[in-house]
Formats: structure tokens, sequence, C-alpha cells
């Protein structure tokens, strides 16, 4: 139904009248809205602004033959939905950006020094993730003959040579839980992405459903398609019976947000964006003292510390969800070797077969 209050109404709110009482939504976000005051209220009318806020915008559609109507064109192709959920948010991140920054110009006057010029303003990182949007947009243009010449053809990556994220240390660790207590949605945050190893894109879906009778947490990775096998409830193995507290402190950790299908939910009940998931640990790190703190550092130091407590390649193959055994054994070898160099090395013999095999690689994968 709908009800004047004064002979004003608010716009895109749901009335229903039940008992003599009037419930209300915010039609768009489907947002609860207070039943206990009158709409004129400061209280209401705040509650009501603010689900306007969070309401999405109406899609404008690009003029034909501009670079924002190549932009979306390419968002909605056969290829680009192909990618996996990891990566078309990478593309449309950056796509977002061109789009915002040179979409009124048209596709048809671009020419390579325009898009190097563009990525001249970044680090070799971000101008290469870049140029790989970029080569999308052009190479839809090219193929819907908007363009008769690729603008990318002579554009090459920027050689870059990195480690990828930074893991955490037991440190950073215990600075962030100090700094952010049991409560608070950054450490709900932090805990669940440290426990299970997930990315941001899997860990802001995951949710009870995800949960076995064997008290096993079982969810598909949308970057790779590999199961990951997370201990939830479940007996915890030989190699890490001392984590048992760590794990309580996560369920305490979430239990303030969990409740719908996914743990991670945000206050209106909705599922957590990744983009708003990464950037909640990121800016929670710095708040609490860190530098170069990311949700992905955490995914590296849980399966680093599956290998520096004993836990076979298998083990961080289940954990992680990868999908091949060479992935995870770059852990169980980074662990050998400092084990060779500690008190915990098992002895000369070790020693001298490890030193006679061939040099091995130890970067981790990303």
């Amino acid at each position: 139904m709908r009800q004047a209050v004064r002979g004003v109404m608010l716009p895109r709110v749901h009335r229903v009248r039940k008992g003599g009482k009037v419930y209300r939504w915010h039609r768009p976000t489907r947002t609860k809205l207070p039943d206990d005051i009158p709409e004129t209220h400061p209280d209401f009318t705040a509650a009501w602004a603010a689900a306007e806020a969070s309401a999405p915008r109406p899609v404008e559609t690009a003029p034909a033959g501009t670079i924002a109507a190549t932009v979306a064109a390419m968002l909605g192709s056969r290829k680009v939905k192909g990618y996996s959920a990891v990566y078309r948010h990478v593309v449309r991140r950056e796509a977002d950006e061109i789009r915002t920054e040179y979409g009124t110009g048209p596709m048809t006057g671009l020419r390579e020094n325009h898009i190097r010029a563009d990525l001249d303003k970044f680090a070799a990182s971000k101008a290469n993730a870049r140029l790989k949007v970029w080569r999308l947009i052009c190479g839809h243009a090219k193929t819907a003959r908007t363009i008769t010449s690729n603008p990318c053809a002579g554009l090459q990556k920027i050689p870059v040579q990195t480690d990828g994220f930074a893991p955490w240390s037991a440190d950073d660790i215990a600075k962030f839980r100090t700094h952010w207590p049991i409560g608070s949605t950054q450490r709900a945050c932090m805990e669940l992405v440290f426990w299970t190893a997930a990315r941001t894109v899997d860990a802001v879906a995951i949710g009870l459903q995800h949960i076995g009778s064997d008290g096993v947490l079982v969810f598909r990775q949308s970057k790779t398609g590999g199961r990951a096998y997370v201990p939830w409830s479940a007996p915890l193995p030989l190699w890490a019976q001392s984590w048992t507290a760590e794990r309580d402190q996560m369920l305490q950790a979430i239990a303030g947000l969990s409740g719908g299908l996914t743990f991670l939910q945000t206050a209106q009940g909705r599922p957590r964006s990744i983009k708003g998931l990464g950037n909640v640990v990121s800016t929670a790190a710095r708040a609490a003292g860190l530098v170069d703190r990311s949700a992905h550092g955490l995914r590296k130091s849980r399966l680093t510390m599956i290998a520096e407590a004993g836990g076979s390649a298998h083990a961080i193959m289940a954990w992680g969800g990868h999908k091949t055994l060479a992935e995870a054994q770059r852990y169980t070898e980074a662990a050998e070797m400092r084990r060779l160099v500690t008190a915990t090395g098992q002895g000369a013999e070790q020693e001298r077969n490890v030193v006679n095999r061939p040099a091995v690689a130890v970067n981790l994968p990303k």
C-alpha cells in the first residue's frame, strides 16, 4: 500500500500495513527502513538517504563510436564473460577507469601514442594490467570493424620481476589482532581470509552452505576451478593440532556477521564485494601500522604455515585448492630449505642429499 505522510511521500519506499502497523523498505535496494518513527523524522530521512546513495545508478548508453561504447561492448562480449570471476574483476576495474577518463573520445581517433601516454602514468605492474585491457578494447573494435588498424599492435609489456603479494609474518598478525578486536568487521574479514586461505573473490561468497556434515568447508575456486577443503569444525590434522585456539578466534570473529548466505555479509545483509573485502583488509592493516599487507598475502601466509608445520604438498593442495601438485610443492620446498639452516634440520646426511640435488626454484605462487 501507499501511505501519505502530511501530504509528502518519499519516493521508492515500499509500504505494507500489517496488524495496524506500517512496515517500510527501500524498494531498489530492499533495505529495511525504520518502522517505529514517522517518515518525516530526521532518523528515517537519514536511513532513506543512505539507501538511496547505495542504490545502483541507471546505466547510461554511451554514444555509438565512442571509446565508452566499445568498452561496454567488450565487457559484454562472450570472450570476457568466459573469463574467471577473478580476471573479469581485474578487466572491469581497468576498463571502468579507461571509460571514466577517455570514454567520450572517438574510437577511430585512438592512436598508439595516446595509449602509451596513458601507460606511462603507472608503475610497471599497473601499466601491464592496463595494457591487457587496452588490447581487449582495441581487439574488440577491430573485430567489430569500428577501426581498421589496432593501435596496440606496437606496444609491449614491461618486464617485471616480483615475488607477488607480501606474506604476513606472525608479528603482523599479532599487531593486527591487537589493533582490531573481535567484534569489528575488520577483524572478521582478516580472520576468515587468513584461516581459509581463500582469495577475496571466493571469501565473499562462502557461507554455511559450504560446510559438509563432516565439518569440512568445501568451495570451488573461481580462478582455477579447483576445490578447496578447509577444516571448519572437523578435527584438525596432527600437524595443525596447535591451531585449535586460532580457529576458535576466527569463529568468534565472524559470529557477528554470519547469519545470511555468506559469512562476510554487510550490515544490510548483502554479500560483500570483492573490491570491498580487499579494501577492508588493506586499509585496516595500514591503520594497524602495517605496510604493504593485503588479503592475498594472508593466503600465502596460511599455505606457508602448513608447509612449515609439517603438512605435505597434498595438504597444501587441498587447503589452498591448487589444481596441480607442483604449485603446492613450491611451499614445501621453501619450508625444507628453511629447516636445513635451523635447529629443525634433519641432519648432515639430509643436507648432503639436498646439496647434491639440482637447484630448486622456490618462488611462491601468486
